[in-house]
C-alpha cells in the first residue's frame, strides 16, 4: 500500500495569507514586497510589518523562476593588496550602509564585487551585465570618459553611478557638485587675501578631479587673477600623498599660503606636514577640507570644511537602483548634492607673520 504524502504545512504564511490579514490585494502585496515605487511608503510599511508579524518569507528561488530576475543588486567596490596602503574602504562602508538601509525589507540582496584596477572593474561590470548575475548595478570611480557607462547604456542594463562622466549619455547617477565645492573653497581663500593656493586633488583621469580643477580655476578667473595651476597635485587620496605633496610644495621658491584638500585622508597628511614644518593652521597657513564621514570635526585645530554625508549618497543610490530595476527611466534619476560649507577658520591673511 502506497504511503500517503504528508499534508502541506498550513502554518507557513503565503502571499494569500498576507492579503487576507491586511485586506490588500495579492497584486499590491506582491508589489510592496518587491519594493515597487507604485506602492506608497505607508502601505509598504504596513505590509512589511504584517509579514514580519506572521513570519512570512518570500521564496526567492520561486520568485526568480516566475519573473526571470535574480533579485541581486550588485555593487562594485575597489580593493587593494598593496602593502601599507592607508585609509582604504572607510567611505565604501558608509556607501554600503546607505544602500543596505534602502534594500532592507525588499526582495533584493546586496552582492559586492571587488576589483583591483579599472580594467578589472570594466571586466566585472561586463560579466555581470552579460551573464545577468544581478538585476542592477552600482559603481563609483567614474572617469571622464568611462567605458562602463557607455557599455551599460548600450546594453540597456539598469545601473546607477556615484559620479558623472563627461560623455553625452542619459543614465541614472548620484553625485556631489565638485566644481562648486572647489570654487567655493578657493573663492573664500581668495577673498581672505590668498593668491598662492594649492589644490590637493584626486588623479586627473577621474571626472570629479577635473570638475574640481574647473571650480578652482573659475574662482581665480572671476577674481581677475591667474589660477595657481602649478600648485595643483593629483594622487591616490591617502594621508601619505597629502603629507608628501605638502612637503614638496613648501620647498618651492613661492610656496602656497593656503591649501584646498580633496578628502579627509589627504587633509590629515597636509596637517602632519605643516606641523613638521612648524606651520600652524590659522596662523601661518590656511586649509579647507572636504569631508564625507564627519572626521574633520575632530581635527586639531578645527578647519573650515565642505561637508556632505556619504551615507546620504548611499541611500539615494539604493533608491535610484530600485527604481531602475522596475524600469523607471534613467533620465529622471539624477541628483547632484551641494555640500555644506562649515566655516571654522577665518581663512584671512590679516597681516600674519610669514605672509606678504
Amino acid at each position: 500500500m502506497a504511503k500517503a504524502k504528508p499534508a502541506p504545512d498550513s502554518t507557513l504564511p503565503t502571499i494569500k495569507t498576507l492579503a487576507a490579514h491586511t485586506g490588500y490585494s495579492i497584486g499590491t502585496i506582491s508589489k510592496a514586497l518587491r519594493g515597487s515605487p507604485v506602492v506608497t511608503d505607508a502601505t509598504r510599511e504596513e505590509i512589511l510589518a504584517a509579514a514580519r508579524e506572521l513570519g512570512y518569507q518570500a521564496n526567492a528561488r520561486g520568485m526568480a523562476l516566475r519573473t526571470g530576475k535574480t533579485y541581486q543588486a550588485a555593487v562594485l567596490m575597489p580593493i587593494t593588496s598593496a602593502a601599507g596602503y592607508e585609509w582604504d574602504g572607510v567611505e565604501y562602508t558608509q556607501i554600503l550602509s546607505g544602500i543596505s538601509q534602502v534594500l532592507d525589507g525588499s526582495d533584493y540582496q546586496l552582492s559586492v564585487y571587488g576589483y583591483r584596477s579599472f580594467d578589472d572593474a570594466c571586466t566585472v561590470a561586463r560579466r555581470i551585465a552579460e551573464q545577468r548575475l544581478a538585476d542592477g548595478m552600482i559603481f563609483s570611480g567614474v572617469l571622464a570618459n568611462d567605458p562602463r557607462i557607455a557599455m551599460l547604456v548600450e546594453a540597456g542594463f539598469p545601473f546607477v553611478s556615484l559620479g558623472r562622466c563627461r560623455q553625452s549619455l542619459a543614465y541614472a547617477h548620484v553625485d556631489v557638485d565638485n566644481e562648486w565645492a572647489a570654487y567655493a573653497a578657493t573663492a573664500r581663500l581668495i577673498a581672505g587675501g590668498h593668491r598662492r593656493i594649492a589644490l590637493i586633488n584626486a588623479q586627473p583621469r577621474l571626472s570629479y578631479a577635473l570638475d574640481r580643477i574647473d571650480g578652482f580655476s573659475r574662482a581665480f578667473e572671476e577674481a581677475g587673477l591667474q589660477p595657481s595651476l602649478d600648485l595643483v597635485n593629483g594622487g591616490d587620496l591617502t594621508a601619505r600623498f597629502g603629507r608628501d605633496t605638502t612637503l614638496s610644495l613648501f620647498k618651492q621658491p613661492s610656496p602656497p599660503t593656503a591649501l584646498v584638500c580633496v578628502n579627509e585622508a589627504t587633509t590629515l597628511g597636509v596637517l602632519s606636514a605643516l606641523g613638521s614644518l612648524g606651520l600652524r593652521v590659522g596662523e601661518n597657513v590656511d586649509v579647507i577640507a572636504y569631508d564625507d564621514i564627519n572626521v574633520s570635526a575632530y581635527f586639531s585645530p578645527p578647519i573650515t570644511t565642505l561637508y556632505q554625508p556619504i551615507e546620504v549618497l548611499g541611500r539615494r543610490l539604493g533608491e535610484f537602483l530600485l527604481l531602475r530595476m522596475v524600469d523607471e527611466g534613467a533620465a529622471k534619476l539624477a541628483e547632484v548634492f551641494r555640500p555644506e560649507l562649515i566655516g571654522r577658520q577665518p581663512d584671512n591673511l590679516g597681516g600674519r607673520i610669514g605672509h606678504t
